[in-house]
């Protein structure tokens, strides 16, 4: 990968990184939920995801997925009803002001919840598969390649996590009072749901 490609791969990685895609949000969630340090830590768990992905594009994955229609659909599937039951626990959820964070948001749980949204993105998948390819130059080394540009995109990614843990903090301690908690499990409702709808749409 040439120093001009990683200039043109950096300002469209940084756009991609901080949308507010399917994983971004539940790191908004979790940080309404519980302390942006627990919701970023969680959100970490979606990175070994991203690893193994791109450990797969550098050994050709992104052939199998292109012939396999079928499978892709059905990780679409999972990860999208996967975000509307959450949204439906949201939406339900009695509401109760000033009860322990960590028994509402464990970081096993959060952490479980980034690593599966991360696997059933296909938005994600994607990115790796269609958009990366873009940048590799096949006449020299692909590994080395996937590196330089996974190493980029998984630290802009940590800063992301961050950044949504950190407005989902914000975002709970705004609004603290009871009518707030209700308004933010709402607001959680609909963030989740929202993610789901990134998922489910072409």
């Amino acid at each position: 990968m040439s120093q001009t490609a990683w200039w043109i791969f950096l300002p469209a990685c940084i756009g991609m990184n901080f949308f507010p895609g399917p994983n971004n949000l539940v790191a908004l969630v979790h940080g309404t939920e519980t302390d942006a340090w627990r919701a970023s830590l969680a959100g970490l768990a979606r990175l070994p995801v991203m690893i193994l992905m791109l450990m797969l594009l550098a050994v050709g994955l992104e052939v199998l997925l292109a012939t396999s229609a079928a499978a892709f659909q059905w990780i679409r599937l999972v990860g999208a009803l996967y975000l509307l039951w959450m949204a439906w626990r949201a939406f339900t959820a009695h509401v109760r002001v000033g009860s322990a964070s960590g028994e509402r948001a464990s970081l096993w749980r959060m952490a479980r919840t980034e690593a599966l949204i991360a696997g059933t993105n296909p938005k994600l998948i994607l990115i790796f598969y269609a958009f990366f390819p873009q940048f590799v130059n096949p006449s020299a080394p692909i590994a080395p390649q996937i590196v330089v540009m996974g190493g980029t995109f998984l630290l802009i990614e940590i800063a992301a996590i961050a950044l949504y843990a950190y407005g989902g903090q914000w975002l709970a301690r705004l609004l603290s009072d009871e009518q707030g908690a209700r308004w933010v499990s709402r607001i959680t409702g609909v963030a989740l749901a929202s993610a789901a709808c990134l998922i489910i749409l072409p």
